[in-house]
């Protein structure tokens, strides 16, 4: 009574060129710069700076690397906010409490800004 039923289409292979601009049109939009990216605040200069500790432990058995921390200041140049973007968490907590401490320039806004601390476990 009922038989086997079937549509079938005719499936185009695409050329390597089409999966070429495919891949292409991708990359564009996944890594085009947003429009906040494009906002950038120039850099206020640091008037008083406090280094931050390398842990001792973290030190002996070569253990490094950067941390980024978000950073918003006030008017007045305080340090209002400190956010961590990345890096190690115990070196996180050292950037952190350094950059707490430091002051900034005044100026008529507030500023966000992204600070990096770099950690080399060969230097002192």
């Amino acid at each position: 009574m009922f038989g086997k039923f079937s549509i079938r289409r005719p499936v185009r292979a695409l050329g390597s060129n089409a999966w070429a601009w495919m891949l292409t049109l991708i990359f564009l939009i996944a890594f085009a710069p947003s429009s906040q990216a494009q906002k950038l605040q120039p850099e206020r200069p640091v008037v008083f700076k406090v280094g931050a500790k390398y842990p001792q432990d973290l030190r002996v058995h070569g253990i490094g690397g950067t941390v980024r921390l978000a950073v918003v200041i006030d008017s007045r140049g305080a340090v209002q906010k400190v956010k961590a973007v990345g890096g190690n968490p115990v070196l996180v907590e050292s950037a952190t409490t350094a950059v707490k401490q430091w002051k900034y320039a005044p100026a008529e806004t507030s500023t966000k800004m992204e600070v990096q601390f770099a950690f080399v476990p060969d230097q002192q």
